[in-house]
């Protein structure tokens, strides 16, 4: 491999590239003896210079090197933004458990890793539902990343990024996030039934995108009784859509019960709080809080604004989680 920095090399290539063809990415994402299938590049007063040919290994030392000239950032072309995500995606547990990296960049990874994945599981331009592929990316996303969620200190920094957006894997992100940190305030062991929540809830709304999109452009209320039923619907769609997958019961529970309520005016069955795990309960509370922050209700709230809104729908959600989550809030100083 050759460093353009050590030697001098440079490549004609490199000075074609645009900024427009490019994104930063963190010298310390780039992990020491493993193979990526994309070419690396400093950035050189206008010019991308070659830092790392795809396909070579990355060593200790050219970490080292970047971190000593203290290099900021490096850059990969946008055409290989899918190879760059996969490589997270496959290393994720070891880039978030190596101390010696920031939180901060940390945290820009997992969110990358992640966003790459949810978004392609919600891409209507494919033919085909989540298929097992993605199931199984998913799946070892969340779990390889549970020990590092549930840190007092990561969702201080994880909120830069989960809330950039009102798309449906944007939301699942945010409610999956939430989700699992509320529910380890007093089941941090439960490790597999924390991964099959976290399942649930990003992928609850995936029954959306069976709907007619039009629907949602207006709110909830406005629509007539067709629209509402519609609307109403998608967490039933959202398990069908998911029927070829192997689902865990959590899982199915959180995507067909997340707008179910603790006195039983949820739906789509009704069904009160003595019939709902107390992780559906979390999940319900969390979606909501995150359609308030993010402005799905009308004018966005503020963390306190949300949580009083909840807090004065006292019949309709457990307070005792409600209290979990405010705990988790203030503890990462968003309430």
């Amino acid at each position: 491999m050759q460093d353009a920095t050590a030697t001098g090399i440079e490549n004609e290539e490199s000075h074609k590239i645009s900024a427009n063809n490019v994104f930063k990415v963190s010298p310390y994402m780039v992990i020491p003896s493993r193979v990526g299938g994309f070419s690396l590049y400093l950035k050189q007063d206008k010019n991308f210079v070659l830092y790392a040919e795809k396909g070579v290994l990355f060593t200790e030392e050219h970490t080292k090197r970047l971190i000593m000239l203290d290099v900021k950032h490096l850059y990969v072309k946008a055409s290989d933004y899918a190879f760059y995500t996969s490589y997270l995606q496959d290393n994720i547990m070891e880039v978030l458990e190596d101390e010696a990296i920031p939180l901060s960049e940390r945290a820009r990874a997992w969110n990358d890793a992640t966003v790459a994945i949810a978004k392609s599981a919600f891409d209507r331009s494919l033919p085909a539902p989540v298929d097992k592929r993605q199931f199984k990316r998913i799946k070892s996303l969340i779990s390889n990343s549970l020990t590092f969620l549930t840190r007092d200190d990561a969702l201080r920094e994880l909120s830069r990024f989960i809330r950039e957006g009102d798309s449906l894997y944007r939301h699942g992100i945010a409610v999956m996030v939430l989700t699992i940190v509320t529910l380890a305030t007093f089941m941090k062991d439960e490790h597999d039934i924390l991964v099959a929540v976290g399942l649930g809830a990003m992928l609850h709304d995936i029954g959306k995108l069976e709907l007619p999109q039009n629907i949602f452009v207006n709110r909830y209320e406005t629509l007539n009784r067709e629209g509402k039923d519609l609307v109403r619907s998608h967490p039933a769609l959202g398990v069908g859509y998911c029927s070829s997958l192997p689902l865990p019961q959590e899982t199915l529970q959180c995507i067909l019960f997340h707008h179910e309520r603790e006195d039983g005016t949820g739906y789509p069955s009704g069904s009160t709080g003595n019939f709902l795990p107390d992780y559906v309960k979390v999940l319900t509370m969390c979606n909501l809080y995150d359609n308030l922050v993010t402005g799905k209700y009308g004018r966005k709230k503020t963390p306190f604004e949300a949580l009083t809104h909840i807090r004065s729908m006292r019949s309709a959600f457990d307070q005792k989680m409600l209290k979990r989550l405010i705990s988790v809030l203030a503890t990462s100083d968003l309430a």
